[in-house]
């Protein structure tokens, strides 16, 4: 009886280390194909068309610099300054309002 069971119990640990052993080997080929589909797929983003005109160092000190217009800026600190840049409080404080709902929610 004990032989029986210890039967069982060895063939249960077996079958579940051959199911484990096949899942991990799915798994890998999934890794595997998608790897590979990635390494197939790779391709420039802009498609060539953009480098063709400007070159790799404007675009890297591009990269470096923040994004901002400075001619609008400077205008817009310049009117802020001589008081007529037109703010609309309303607009403001409604915003204002709903952010501070999204904070709360």
């Amino acid at each position: 009886m004990i032989d029986q069971i210890k039967n069982k119990i060895n063939n249960l640990n077996n079958s579940a280390a051959n199911t484990e052993r096949a899942g991990v080997k799915q798994a890998k080929a999934k890794v595997e194909k998608v790897e590979q589909s990635i390494t197939k797929n790779k391709t420039d983003l802009d498609g060539g068309k953009v480098s063709q005109f400007v070159s790799k160092e404007t675009i890297k000190n591009m990269a470096k610099q923040p994004p901002i217009d400075k001619i609008s800026t400077s205008r817009i600190k310049s009117a802020i300054a001589n008081g007529s840049y037109p703010l609309d409080l309303d607009k403001i404080a409604d915003a204002l309002f709903d952010a501070y709902k999204e904070m709360k929610d």
